[in-house]
C-alpha cells in the first residue's frame, strides 16, 4: 500500500508539472529582459545627512523673482527677440519638450524642471552672451519651444506648477535632462566632464523603469561607424582595431575611449560621430571586424537628471511631480519663488 501511494503522489506531481507546462504555452510569452549595461557596478547612491552648499554655487536671491518676469525669447527658427511672461513661454517648452497627452504629474515634474533650467540659463547668462535675450527656442541651445502645440493639459501642469523650482543648498541647480537614460542616470563627468564648471551631487546613478513605455529605438540600439571614423574622432592614427573603452564610469557610460596615448572623453567622442548616430554614451558592446565598429547601446540622450520616459512611467504608477523631480535631481528641493 505504501508504494502504491508513493505512486500516486508522483503520478499527482507529475499531473500539476505538465498542466503548468500547457498553461505556459497558452499565455503570451514573456517578455524580453532588458539588456544588461556591461561592466556596471550596482550604484549606490549617496544621500549625504545634510545637504552642504555648492562651493561656486551662489544662494538663490529668492527677493529677486517675487514678481513672475517678463523674459526676452530669441526666436531661433525666425531670427527675432520676442517679450513675454514667463510662465507662458514655459508652456511653449513643456508642449514641445513632452507629448502634450501625457499625464499631468509627468507634464507638471517637466514644468518644474525646464522652469528650472530656464531660470539657470538667466543667471548664468548664456543666451544673453549669444543672442541678447535671456532664452532660446533653439534645442540644441537651451530647450525646444512650440506654442502652437500648448494644450489644456499643458496650461494645468504649468499653472499647477508656477513658480515652482529646484534648489540644492539654497542654490538654483542645472536642471539638465534628457529622453531616456536607459534605465541608469549619469553623472556629470560622464556626460558634461568640463562643461559644467561646479560639482553637481544632485546627478547621481539612479536607476528607473523607462523601458515600461520608452519606444524600442530609445530602449536599445546597433550602429555601424567606419574605423577610420571612430579613430578620427579619437585623434588615433594607429590601427582602428586598438581603440578601446579605456574607462566607464558610476551608471556604465563611457567616461574615455581611446588608443595608445590618445583617448577623449565619452562625451566628446559622441558628439564628434553624431549624436543621432551614437544615441547615447551607454554602450554594452563595441566590437571591430577590420572594417567598421558596432556599438551596442541603451537610452537615447546624455541621461543626467529628469528622464523623460522614466517620468512617463513614475507618473502612470501614481506618483506626483514634486516626487519625481525630487527622485531624478537626488537632494534637492522644490521652492517656490512666485505666487
Amino acid at each position: 500500500m505504501e508504494n502504491k501511494h508513493k505512486s500516486m503522489i508522483l503520478m499527482f506531481l507529475i499531473g500539476i508539472l505538465i498542466m503548468t507546462g500547457a498553461c505556459s504555452f497558452l499565455q503570451s510569452p514573456a517578455p524580453k529582459p532588458d539588456p544588461e549595461v556591461v561592466e556596471t557596478p550596482s550604484p549606490q547612491v549617496p544621500v549625504p545627512e545634510t545637504v552642504q552648499p555648492i562651493p561656486g554655487v551662489e544662494t538663490l536671491d529668492v527677493n529677486k523673482y517675487k514678481n513672475e518676469p517678463t523674459i526676452t525669447v530669441w526666436i531661433a527658427d525666425k531670427g527675432y527677440v520676442d517679450r513675454m511672461l514667463l510662465e507662458k513661454y514655459l508652456e511653449g517648452v513643456v508642449a514641445r519638450e513632452m507629448h502634450n497627452d501625457w499625464p499631468i504629474e509627468a507634464l507638471a515634474a517637466q514644468a518644474i524642471t525646464s522652469r528650472t533650467l530656464t531660470l539657470h540659463a538667466m543667471e548664468a547668462g548664456t543666451i544673453m552672451r549669444l543672442h541678447h535675450a535671456d532664452v532660446s527656442t533653439a534645442k540644441e541651445e537651451l530647450q525646444a519651444y512650440a506654442p502652437e502645440l500648448v494644450n489644456d493639459n499643458v496650461r494645468e501642469a504649468v499653472r499647477r506648477t508656477r513658480g515652482e523650482v529646484l534648489t540644492y543648498a539654497g542654490g538654483l541647480i542645472n536642471a539638465i535632462y534628457s529622453s531616456c537614460n536607459g534605465q541608469i542616470a549619469a553623472t556629470k563627468e560622464e556626460s558634461f566632464p568640463e562643461e559644467i564648471p561646479t560639482p553637481t551631487p544632485y546627478f547621481q546613478p539612479i536607476t528607473d523603469h523607462c523601458f515600461q513605455y520608452a519606444p524600442e529605438k530609445e530602449q536599445s540600439w546597433t550602429v555601424k561607424i567606419p574605423g577610420s571614423e571612430v579613430a578620427a574622432a579619437v585623434g588615433y592614427s594607429g590601427n582602428p582595431k586598438n581603440i578601446r573603452i579605456l574607462e566607464k564610469g558610476p551608471s556604465g557610460r563611457i567616461l574615455y575611449i581611446g588608443a595608445g596615448n590618445k583617448k577623449v572623453y565619452g562625451s566628446d567622442f559622441r558628439k564628434k560621430v553624431g549624436y543621432d548616430r551614437l544615441r547615447s554614451t551607454l554602450i554594452t558592446e563595441m566590437n571591430y571586424d577590420g572594417e567598421s565598429f558596432t556599438f551596442k547601446g541603451m537610452g537615447w540622450g546624455n541621461g543626467v537628471g529628469l528622464c523623460q520616459w522614466g517620468a512617463y512611467t513614475f507618473a502612470q504608477e501614481g506618483q506626483k511631480a514634486e516626487d519625481i523631480v525630487k527622485t531624478y535631481y537626488v537632494g534637492t528641493e522644490v521652492t517656490k519663488l512666485w505666487q
